[in-house]
């Protein structure tokens, strides 16, 4: 992970152990032509709301070498459709 990835991570309240499992089994990964990256999502629950959420992971390749980028948060499948997924 980058430290721009463990920032946010840390910022948004999203756990090691969900990016790792997202990361090893997403419902469903992209690649984004435009920055060249691929983008996965999984759930998660918020530790703070407890309620579940989505999490995306913006990461670099697929199956091998993983770097991660950044990590998100969204609540609805909307925020899912604005980041290109269609998977829901």
């Amino acid at each position: 992970m980058t430290d721009h990835a463990l920032d946010r991570a840390h910022q948004r309240g999203i756990r090691q152990s969900d990016i790792a499992n997202i990361i090893n089994n997403p419902i469903e990964t992209i690649y984004d032509e435009y920055t060249e990256r691929y983008k996965s999502y999984g759930r998660a629950i918020d530790p703070y709301t407890k309620e579940p959420v989505y999490v995306i992971i913006v990461h670099t390749a697929f199956n091998t070498n993983v770097k991660i980028i950044t990590v998100m948060a969204v609540n609805s499948k909307g925020g899912l459709k604005a980041h290109g997924f269609r998977n829901f």
